[in-house]
C-alpha cells in the first residue's frame, strides 16, 4: 500500500482574528496534527501572527502552527528573536515550524481577498536579511526552537525571477539545510496548472532533492474570486472554477511514481472558506478511483462536522 499524503490549510490570519469568523470556527472540527500556516502580509497588525496563535491555541490545541516569516521585512535578527519569543508565550511553546518567505508585499503565499484596485506594488523592502538564505544562516530560528523550515517553491517562478531562477534560489536553500542537518519541507504557491505543479516536483526530485513537498491547491471557489488571487499572487489565472480535475491530474502522476518521488502533502488555500475546502477534500478523499493512487491522511473531517 502506498504511504498517505498529509495535508495542511493556509488562513490569513485577519480574517481569522474578526469576530464570529467562520474560519476561527472551523478550528475545532480540524484533526489533531493538522499543519495550520499563518502568512504575514506587510498591511498586517505586528501582532497578527501573535493573536493568530493565541487563538488556534484556544481553539485547538492539537493542531501545529506554521506562522510565516518575511526575510527582508526583518529588522534584526535580536528582533525576530523576541517576536518568536512572543509566539511561543501565545501559543504555549508549540511553535516548533515556521515558513521562511522572502517577503514581496506581492507574488507571495496569501489567502487574503484582494483589495478592489489592488494597492500599488511596495518600495523594496529594506531589512536586516537580503534574502530568506541570509536569515536561515543566521541561526535565530534554531535559537528560538524552530525545528523544521518551510522553505517556497515557486512553479511558475515570483516577483519577476522565472521559474529556473527561482528554483536555483530554492536548490541553495535546501543545500544549506542538507549541510546544517535543518529538516526542511518545501511548500509551493498555488499555481492553476496541474502540469507546472507535477513538473515543479519533478524538476526538483532530478535535481537530487528527496525533501518532503507540500503542493499547493487552492480550494473550491468562484472564478472571479480564482482570477483576482492569480492577479494578487503573480501566477497564471485559471480559466475554470473547477478544482477536482486539477487535484485527480496529480493524483494520476503520483500514481506513476515512487512515493518519494510524488508529494508528501497537499497545502490547500480555502479562499472559497474552510468548510467548503473540507467538504471536497472529504469527497476526493472518498472517491474510490483516486484512493489508491492518494490516500489522505488524516482523512478530513466531515463536513457535517461545519454545521454543528
Amino acid at each position: 500500500m502506498r504511504p498517505a499524503v498529509g495535508w495542511s490549510l493556509e488562513l490569513s490570519t485577519v480574517p481569522l482574528l474578526k469576530p464570529g469568523s467562520a474560519s476561527a470556527r472551523a478550528l475545532r472540527f480540524l484533526p489533531a496534527g493538522t499543519r495550520v500556516y499563518l502568512p504575514s502580509l506587510p498591511s498586517d497588525p505586528p501582532s497578527a501572527i501573535e493573536d493568530a496563535l493565541a487563538l488556534l491555541r484556544r481553539e485547538n490545541s492539537a493542531l501545529l502552527p506554521v506562522p510565516h516569516i518575511a526575510a527582508t521585512r526583518e529588522e534584526s535578527a535580536a528582533s525576530l528573536e523576541r517576536r518568536i519569543a512572543r509566539w511561543q508565550r501565545a501559543s504555549s511553546d508549540r511553535v516548533r515550524e515556521a515558513l521562511v518567505v522572502r517577503g514581496e508585499s506581492l507574488a507571495t503565499h496569501s489567502t487574503a481577498p484582494p483589495a478592489t484596485p489592488p494597492p500599488p506594488p511596495a518600495s523594496p523592502p529594506h531589512g536586516a536579511f537580503r534574502s530568506s538564505l541570509e536569515l536561515l544562516e543566521s541561526g535565530a530560528l534554531q535559537r528560538c526552537g524552530i525545528e523544521t523550515v518551510g522553505l517556497c517553491g515557486h512553479p511558475e517562478g515570483v516577483g519577476g525571477i522565472s521559474a529556473a531562477a527561482a528554483r536555483a534560489a530554492l536548490a541553495d536553500k535546501l543545500r544549506w539545510a542538507e549541510a546544517s542537518g535543518v529538516t526542511a519541507r518545501v511548500v509551493t504557491q498555488f499555481t492553476f496548472f496541474s502540469g507546472c505543479a507535477t513538473e515543479f516536483v519533478d524538476a526538483l526530485r532530478a535535481d537530487g532533492f528527496s525533501v518532503p513537498v507540500s503542493l499547493g491547491v487552492v480550494g473550491p471557489s468562484s472564478l472571479p474570486l480564482r482570477q483576482r488571487m492569480a492577479e494578487r499572487c503573480g501566477v497564471g489565472a485559471p480559466q475554470s472554477p473547477y478544482v477536482t480535475p486539477f487535484l485527480r491530474r496529480v493524483a494520476a502522476w503520483q500514481a506513476e511514481r515512487a512515493p518519494e518521488a510524488g508529494v508528501q502533502a497537499i497545502h490547500l488555500y480555502p479562499f472559497g472558506g474552510v468548510a467548503e475546502a473540507m467538504k471536497w477534500l472529504r469527497d476526493f478523499a472518498d472517491d474510490e478511483q483516486f484512493e489508491a493512487a492518494m490516500t489522505l491522511d488524516p482523512p478530513p473531517p466531515d463536513a457535517k462536522a461545519f454545521s454543528s
